[in-house]
């Protein structure tokens, strides 16, 4: 017993070391609060983490109060239509009536899928679609009895469609039947070809925060009169928007948004038309940017032409918001700590990422965030040496140059007297 223990000892210590060293590459952290039960979780992080990580947040490391890594998923809560395509297979093509009919194999266990899109050739019709499923090729369900392709002129534009939903399924084998449009069509349709896919839709959700509105500055653009106001985040942040609030009641001006984090290379974000008419409601004006941009330092430019400068009251930034997700197995002990800041830490890549469709069919809960707080066990990554002695340059320089005189007096000195012997012979 009296051996045992000291070994027992020192393996708790070195524990106890290797997760303080862990932990010593970030510099901050936020506690998390869950409620203390197994589950899928979620937060929205805050902008001041998001102001002191990465761009792509792939700093942050999620453990709880014993240490123990948390793996979790990153979402950006943007709005966006995704498409997933199947792999198929097309075969028994047959005509039925007045209508074409071919069967598609998705193969074993098919992911989830919920549309087809369906070429046919020609054009100026409208067509009647009907999709069935089944796991076997025999017994067959409907999915959907008044589906719809088509392809017409209109007002010199062409406007067409050949995409179908129909419920999610996951059915191995699909039946796609094309009718013939009974006013335009002299036969049967053929299909051309059938690919099956998995759409869906992501409401977005944007993460905004007042902005200080800072003295403008008058500008000329082009010759024309013009304001600016250059727009300090105080860090790098993601942002797509702003939202001005304006007084004036009426107005016309041209403006731009630009990023001017690097001066000699501003980046263009946004360009249009600031405007309300005197008789509109007075609502806020919003400035939606070409794509989201990493951004700490923007310049608002408004031409006013022979105008007073717009009376700009409030300014208000938004990005689509970041959300972590993570799944908590007991035993698990609170609180946790997301810890950031560490500009070089590589990417995690945990295994979660792949199960987060998944997962989000839980209802993730919410949890709040706490303020950010400073690592005790951060250490601070060792200085280059030559920032860390600045005074060992000027010795090394000045060593040199007495080495350099040294050299140049000797070869001077030699000189002299070889010439000295010349002369005396």
């Amino acid at each position: 017993m009296k051996k045992v223990l000291p070994v027992f000892l020192i393996f708790l210590l070195s524990v106890v070391m290797v997760a303080q060293t862990q932990l010593a590459s970030w510099p901050n952290y936020v506690e998390l609060n869950p409620t203390p039960k197994a589950g899928v979780y979620k937060l929205t992080i805050p902008l001041y983490v998001m102001g002191q990580s990465r761009d792509d947040l792939g700093d942050l490391r999620l453990f709880d109060s014993e240490n123990r890594e948390i793996p979790y998923a990153i979402r950006i809560l943007q709005t966006m239509d995704q498409r997933q395509e199947s792999g198929s297979k097309l075969f028994n093509r047959a005509t039925v009536g007045s209508a074409s009919e071919a069967t598609i194999d998705l193969g074993d266990n098919p992911g989830e899928h919920n549309e087809v899109e369906v070429q046919t050739p020609g054009g100026d019709f409208r067509r009647l679609v009907t999709v069935e499923g089944s796991d076997s090729g025999r017994d067959w369900r409907m999915l959907k009895n008044d589906g719809v392709v088509f392809d017409f002129e209109s007002n010199g534009r062409n406007v067409s469609s050949n995409h179908v939903k129909y419920p999610a399924s996951r059915y191995r084998y699909l039946r796609v039947r094309v009718s013939a449009d009974e006013v335009s069509d002299d036969g049967v349709p053929e299909i051309a070809s059938v690919k099956v896919s998995r759409t869906f839709h992501q409401e977005g959700f944007l993460t905004t925060w007042s902005v200080f509105v800072p003295e403008y500055q008058l500008w000329r653009n082009q010759g024309a009169h013009a304001t600016t106001w250059t727009i300090d985040f105080g860090s790098r942040v993601p942002c797509s928007q702003l939202t001005l609030t304006i007084a004036d009641p009426s107005f016309y001006r041209p403006f731009q948004v630009e990023n001017v984090g690097d001066p000699q290379n501003p980046r263009l974000l946004a360009s249009g038309n600031l405007s309300r008419r005197a008789d509109e409601k007075v609502e806020p004006q919003v400035i939606t940017f070409d794509q989201e941009e990493h951004v700490q330092r923007i310049k608002l430019q408004v031409t006013d032409y022979s105008n007073q400068p717009l009376n700009i009251v409030t300014i208000e930034a938004a990005a689509p918001a970041r959300e972590v997700v993570f799944e908590l197995k007991q035993p698990q002990t609170l609180p946790l700590r997301l810890y950031f800041g560490n500009q070089k830490i590589s990417e995690p890549h945990y295994d979660f990422e792949k199960e987060l469709e998944a997962k989000l069919k839980a209802n993730p809960s919410s949890t709040a965030v706490g303020t950010t707080q400073k690592n005790p066990a951060y250490t601070p990554e060792p200085l280059p040496f030559t920032e860390r002695l600045p005074w060992l340059i000027y010795l090394v320089l000045a060593a040199s140059s007495v080495v350099l005189g040294w050299i140049l007096f000797s070869l001077t000195k030699s000189t002299l007297r070889r010439e000295e012997q010349r002369q005396g012979q």
